[in-house]
Order: structure tokens, then sequence, then C-alpha cells
């Protein structure tokens, strides 16, 4: 399972940094800055043209964090990003949706982030309920298995 750490910036903008699983039994980690936007919960990487809103290191793969539902299909590199915080309770999960634009393609998930490796129930009902109410299909979801190649990535 990926790995997530977030961090709010004094100025308003996160911080991320992900570990994910790799086959060779590594942890490929990466990171990047999205900036606040004019909406509170609204994030984006606009300001940062020619990267991905993620700068993977290299010979690295890439892929969505925690579980994930999602229509279309962009790669991340030089995309323009959107993230909005579309639910939370502030203290177990956040619920984003996630948007990409690239080459005319647009990308659009939800995902779910927990503080705790395990699947927080409300939570999950929650991206449920939230999934039609962004034009996805229920059937497109997907849980990550859980790894703890990358559990001590950030520590």
């Amino acid at each position: 399972m990926p790995v997530v750490l977030v961090t709010p910036l004094p100025n308003g903008d996160l911080a991320l940094k992900f570990g994910y699983s790799m086959p060779d039994g590594g942890c490929q980690k990466t990171d990047t800055t999205f900036t606040k936007g004019a909406v509170d919960g609204q994030f984006s990487n606009e300001g940062e043209k020619g990267r991905a809103g993620r700068a993977p290191e290299p010979g690295g793969a890439r892929g969505p964090a925690g579980a994930a539902i999602s229509a279309g299909s962009c790669p991340s590199a030089m995309a323009q990003t959107d993230i909005r915080v579309v639910s939370t309770d502030y203290k177990h999960f956040a619920v984003l949706y996630v948007e990409m634009q690239k080459g005319g393609v647009r990308n659009v998930w939800l995902q779910l982030y927990a503080r705790a490796p395990e699947l927080f129930p409300e939570g999950a009902q929650k991206m449920q309920q939230l999934v039609p109410q962004v034009g996805l299909n229920p059937s497109q979801g997907a849980l990550l298995p859980r790894s703890d190649q990358c559990a001590g990535a950030f520590s």
C-alpha cells in the first residue's frame, strides 16, 4: 500500500511525499508541493511548469495512493493536476477529488486517505456516496493491497 505524508505549509500550500512499493521489494519515493487555490481545500500544480505534480526519482513507477475510483487515463508527467478536499473529519480521513489534464485528456478520480493503514469505515462510506456525484462508476474502484515495504519511508 502506498504511504503518503501530507504536510501543510505556513503559506497554505501542501507538501506531499509519496512512497510506492516496487516489484523488486524496494520503495520508490517522490515528492511535490501543491499550491493553495482560491477556495479553501483546493490545490494545484498549475504554477509548476514542467513538473508532474510529483517528481519521481529516476527509474521509478508512479500511481495513485490509497483507495481510488478513477475514470480515463492520463500519465502524470507534465499534466496539470487540480486537487480538492471534498470530505474530511480532520481526525481520521480525507476524501480528495483529483483532476488531471494533459494533451486534451481529462482524468478524474477520488482518493481516500487515512491516518492509519486500516480502512476507516466512515471514510470509505463517504467516498462511496461521493462517487456518483462526481460522475464516476463505482465498479471502477480499487483498494490497493496492504504492504509494509514503505512503512518507514519518511520516519
